[in-house]
């Protein structure tokens, strides 16, 4: 075999060499990654108050059903359907006409037995007069006395008569017993209407409103004994509205129910609402929530940082050397925007606000102060 043959191939094969090795010289050194940057933001303290939540009803304070208690052609719907209304306005007009006869005949009645009445009251005073002269019998004058007795009950009776068909002919009238807004009507002008028609509108008294709740019987005896013992605790009622949006109004404990229920074994507590607007309206379900009166310091950090594993809650925090530490955390009470830490942090330590998702454990981070809220002490 000829030496001048084998160069090329010895060539060729020196420079894929020297070829792959530029390569691995290449990717065997990488260029260092930045770290990443997160916003972070302190732990600190503020007063949080804390606070029960049950899911209540609204009703109203006072409800009325209106009916007719005479019958007759319903004449006047003096009212618009859900407007406001006084108490004695004049809602219903039914026709008078056959009350006011009724009531006429009554009154005429009543005058015919007070005439009755005077001319046996005449006849008795003459048989006596007579019996003393001597001229009458004794049974003729107990005669007079039967009639004159006869007379004034009759007269009771017509007057009773009579204000009876009074009665009815203002019935005729139906007014608002209550302050309040009406709701829709089940009859029309020109309708026969009477005690039958059952309920013709009701009127719900919204100001204030009121708000049901139950609490357990073992809670509500645990409340009393604290009561008794002196350490119970003040509540500010409040209620959270079905879009989330707390009430703008206090409201104030009304009443305990006075029994128990036996089929669930709750209790049933009635809060009042101010209404002025009318904004809240019977069978409205909301969220009750007690919240203390006298706020205690928390440590509180935003709800934002907090995320939650198989284990329970967890905070990212940054510590001194900028590294990411997972830190478990026994959370407590919301206070807006911010969440009670009860466990697993101190004061001042920083905690990962935005950017959590680029992070991990053990990772050197670029920390910066939290830009999208500035946090109060």
């Amino acid at each position: 075999m000829r030496l001048w043959l084998l160069v090329p191939v010895i060539v060729a094969g020196s420079m894929a060499i020297l070829a792959g090795c530029s390569e691995g010289d290449k990717t065997a050194a990488p260029a260092s990654q930045p770290a990443p940057g997160v916003e972070t933001t302190p732990v600190v303290s503020k007063p949080v108050a804390s606070s029960l939540e049950f899911v209540g009803q609204t009703e109203a304070v006072q409800t009325v059903d209106l009916r007719a208690r005479v019958t007759g052609f319903l004449l006047e719907e003096k009212f618009e359907e859900g407007s406001e209304v006084k108490k004695g306005d004049v809602l219903y007009v039914i026709d008078p006409s056959e009350f006011d006869a009724n009531r006429d005949a009554a009154e005429a009645k009543v005058d015919g037995v007070e005439a009755t009445i005077r001319e046996t009251e005449l006849q008795l005073a003459r048989y006596r007069e007579l019996r003393d002269r001597g001229t009458a019998s004794e049974a003729k004058l107990d005669e007079a006395k039967a009639q004159a007795g006869r007379a004034r009950a009759d007269l009771a009776a017509a007057q009773a008569d009579l204000e009876k068909a009074k009665l009815d002919v203002g019935y005729t009238r139906i007014t608002a017993p209550i302050n309040g807004r009406i709701g829709k009507s089940t009859v029309d002008v020109g309708n026969l209407i009477g005690p039958d028609s059952g309920v013709l509108a009701t009127i719900n008294d919204l100001d204030p409103i009121r708000v049901s709740f139950a609490v357990s019987e073992r809670d509500f005896l645990n409340y009393k004994e604290a009561q008794k013992a002196g350490t119970a605790e003040e509540y500010t009622p409040k209620i959270k509205l079905a879009n989330d949006q707390l009430y703008d109004k206090d409201g104030k404990f009304e009443f305990i129910d006075n029994r128990v229920d036996p089929t669930t074994g709750t209790i049933k507590l009635y809060l009042d609402f101010p209404n002025p607007d009318g904004f809240l309206l019977p069978g409205q379900f909301v969220n009750v929530n007690l919240v203390s009166a006298k706020p205690e310091n928390q440590l509180v950090v935003p709800q934002a940082a907090v995320q939650e594993n198989q284990t329970g809650p967890f905070v990212l925090v940054v510590d001194k050397d900028d590294k990411v530490v997972l830190r478990p955390i026994k959370t407590g009470q919301r206070n807006g925007a911010d969440i009670a830490v009860l466990e697993g942090l101190t004061e001042g330590e920083k905690v990962i606000v935005a950017g959590i998702q680029k992070v991990r454990p053990g990772m050197k981070v670029n920390p910066v102060p939290q830009k999208s809220a500035a946090v109060q002490k």
